[in-house]
């Protein structure tokens, strides 16, 4: 079975304005790989590497969870854990 990739651009925090960004490849709902950037940012600085390497090899229903986890002793501006999320959703869903 050939790898999908689904890519998202898009500003998913509309009311700040900010835009974000996911790359991803996906085998069936499985993350094989992702790069998640955009004009927002969070505290520590290693929190998206933190969360691209721990999305590596779960399914699109896991996202969420690990998401909230991670963020939820971290700072951020101009993005919400649920933005994330639904970005790599839209991802999943586009892929081609």
């Amino acid at each position: 079975m050939p790898l999908k990739s689904g890519i998202t651009e898009g500003r998913v925090a509309i009311k700040k304005g900010k835009l974000l960004k996911i790359w991803a490849r996906f085998n069936e709902d499985v993350i094989l790989d992702i790069k998640i950037t955009g004009d927002f940012f969070v505290y520590p600085e290693n929190t998206i590497e933190l969360i691209e390497t721990s999305l590596l090899g779960k399914r699109v229903s896991e996202v969420g969870e690990i998401i909230k986890k991670i963020m939820e002793n971290c700072e951020y501006i101009g993005i919400e854990p649920q933005d994330i999320y639904e970005a790599v959703r839209l991802a999943w869903m586009k892929r081609s």
